[in-house]
């Protein structure tokens, strides 16, 4: 979308708000002659930033044409961050219902203040304002961090930023609930950990507009706060089970997937499979319409670290709703291109969709000459694994594999092992030499976190529960062993951290029903 295309979408959009007074009008008219005077240039916005741009764009102009003080008077339930909050896709009741917080951490000349935050079984919407001294009123910010929930490593799925005055900024995130369990939903606790707060102006030349770096202020921010689940409406999953594959590129195909309902936002996924690609790197956004073909909005692609073969985005809509049809424009450009083209049009009923009912799995038993257990009838249960599935050192060769299904956004699954080694050994024994696995594998270093004893269904058995990380999320190696007669009897758990929070009752039932046969 061109800046002045974006611009003129904003003016629409609030000269339909009776509220703004009518002279706006002469304002935005006066700004579109200076616009037309000027040369006829696109610009190419860095899509991963789109978002923060758009929003940047927006607030601007409220501040400009209106004044945030102003807009929130003639507004009555508007205030200063309803702009904000509607480019994120957020809905009024956020600011109704919002849990007010007044914690705030100054490191050197910046100050950190978590202020407000909501949390529903879709998603988790949190306020910051950082207020940096002596900064140069045109910079914008930059920020990373590390953020928990209960624990769980989480990232943004979705971020905006915009001004309060020269020195302070709101920045709001959200973030994906409905992949993660809560058990407690009354005491939810969320970690903020800003290391990194990065000033910049925007560079514009001919063809993008590009940060240019200033200051970058690291420290440590630290936040913690509880929060509690609100369910103003009944959040559903609704499933496109027919759902279309586009291709976009060879081998590169694109799918509807789920439609998510939450009291403060909707979700829509997007599901890319490219597993017989292997053409070079590329980018994609998105670009959202209503019926009547009016653009909604623009999203980019999730950030990742690594080239996965399949990926889910995950689009924030609070305007679109169960009996939505909007179409879905998808924007593509490799990386030794200069620009994007659109590669796909998807008309989404949204109506179509199906509303996905959990069922309760039922179990199954497994027996043979070593041990027994029960296990749900969804996982896929492989009797030995051998060299066509796992390398000929891994400690996997020859076990018997329960796969389970993702319970999370990821395309991968997690999985059970159980491997019986004849080895005149000890528990204690034993324990070294898994301890000695997780820390002198060449390829692969386990930080132990957790060990203790354990009952197994008729024996006392030991585990040692282990982490590692590939830089952009964390993986769980749970081992729980026993020694009988000389055999050692091993059950390993392996999966991402979300994965492991979503099924460790799950994991501790299978344990405590594992059999050993004398």
């Amino acid at each position: 979308m061109r800046d002045e295309d974006f611009d003129k979408l904003l003016k629409q959009q609030m000269q339909e708000d009776e509220h703004i007074p009518k002279n706006i009008n002469q304002l935005f008219s006066n700004f579109e002659m200076e616009v037309n005077m000027k040369e006829n240039k696109t610009k190419l916005i860095r899509f991963k930033d789109y978002l923060r741009t758009a929003s940047i764009a927006a607030s601007l102009m409220i501040v400009v044409f209106v004044g945030g003080s102003t807009y929130a008077h003639v507004n009555g339930k508007e205030t200063i961050i309803s702009p904000l909050l509607r480019n994120l896709g957020i809905n009024s009741k956020y600011e109704e219902n919002a849990t007010e917080f007044n914690k705030e951490v100054t490191q050197k000349e910046v100050k950190v203040k978590l202020t407000n935050g909501a949390i529903d079984d879709t998603t988790l919407i949190v306020g910051y304002e950082i207020e940096i001294e002596n900064n140069n009123p045109d910079n914008w910010i930059e920020i990373n961090g590390d953020y928990k929930i209960n624990n769980i490593t989480v990232k943004p799925i979705n971020y905006s930023i915009d001004k309060l005055s020269d020195t302070t900024y709101t920045y709001y995130q959200v973030f994906d609930v409905n992949e993660i369990k809560i058990d407690n939903k009354e005491k939810v606790k969320i970690e903020a950990n800003f290391y990194e707060i990065k000033e910049y102006t925007e560079n514009e030349t001919k063809n993008s507009v590009e940060a240019a770096y200033g200051e970058t202020h690291t420290d440590e921010w630290k936040l913690q706060e509880n929060i509690t689940v609100k369910n103003l409406e009944e959040s559903k999953t609704y499933e496109f089970t027919n759902s279309k594959n586009y291709e976009v590129m060879e081998n590169v195909n694109i799918s509807i997937t789920n439609f998510i309902t939450g009291s403060y936002t909707n979700m829509l996924k997007i599901k890319t499979d490219k597993t017989n690609y292997e053409g070079d790197g590329f980018e994609k956004y998105y670009k959202v319409l209503d019926k009547q073909n009016n653009e909604i909005a623009t999203f980019a692609e999730e950030e990742r670290q690594y080239d996965y073969t399949k990926y889910t985005d995950r689009l924030i809509l609070e305007s679109i709703n169960k009996n939505s049809k909007i179409t879905i424009e998808v924007y593509l450009k490799q990386i030794n291109e200069k620009s994007f083209k659109k590669v796909a049009t998807i008309p989404v009923d949204i109506s179509k969709s199906t509303e996905k009912i959990e069922v309760q799995s039922n179990l199954k038993q497994y027996q043979n000459n070593d041990y027994s257990f029960e296990y749900k009838e969804d996982w896929k249960l492989t009797p030995k694994l051998d060299t066509t599935k796992v390398g000929p050192n891994s400690i996997y060769l020859g076990a018997l594999e329960l796969e389970i299904p993702s319970t999370t956004n990821s395309e991968y699954t997690s999985s059970i092992y159980v491997k019986t080694i004849n080895k005149n050994t000890t528990i204690d024994e034993y324990k070294e030499q898994v301890r000695a696995e997780n820390t002198e594998s060449a390829s692969e270093y386990y930080e132990e976190k957790l060990s203790s004893e354990v009952n197994l269904k008729n024996q006392k058995g030991y585990q040692i529960t282990a982490e590692t990380t590939d830089g952009e999320e964390k993986y769980i190696k749970q081992d729980i062993f026993t020694v009988v007669n000389g055999k050692v009897y091993r059950i390993t758990f392996f999966g991402s951290e979300k994965e492991y929070n979503n099924l460790k009752n799950n994991i501790e039932e299978f344990i405590h029903n594992f059999k050993v046969i004398r």
